[in-house]
């Protein structure tokens, strides 16, 4: 499949997938999410993943992007509650990108 499928996030990791590419059937919320802090430790210890980007998504949650040197990276998104679900992960994230965009390029 694809090189996000890692060990541990395997699961989470296609069905984040899943729900992008239509290719597969999606599994249930509870199989994409943690707790914050243990999905936050997990993408730091067992990928060097930290977190780049968050933004609010209305009053209930917030999105986070996380990502390492090596390019890997997983968009999470966070309830009031502290219960964070993976969206999607990938590789090829690029930090250049985003600072010439800062720089009005």
């Amino acid at each position: 499949m694809m090189k996000a499928m890692r060990n541990g996030l395997g699961l989470m990791a296609l069905a984040a997938v899943a729900l992008f590419n239509g290719t597969e059937q999606a599994t249930t919320q509870s199989d994409v999410c943690a707790p914050r802090d243990d999905l936050v430790a997990q993408l730091g210890s067992q990928y060097n993943e930290d977190q780049k980007a968050v933004g609010l998504l209305g009053e209930q949650a917030v999105m986070e992007v996380f990502a390492s040197e090596q390019g890997s990276w997983t968009i999470l998104t966070t309830d009031i509650h502290g219960t964070s679900c993976i969206v999607a992960a990938g590789e090829g994230w690029d930090d250049n990108f985003a600072t010439l965009a800062g720089q009005g390029v």
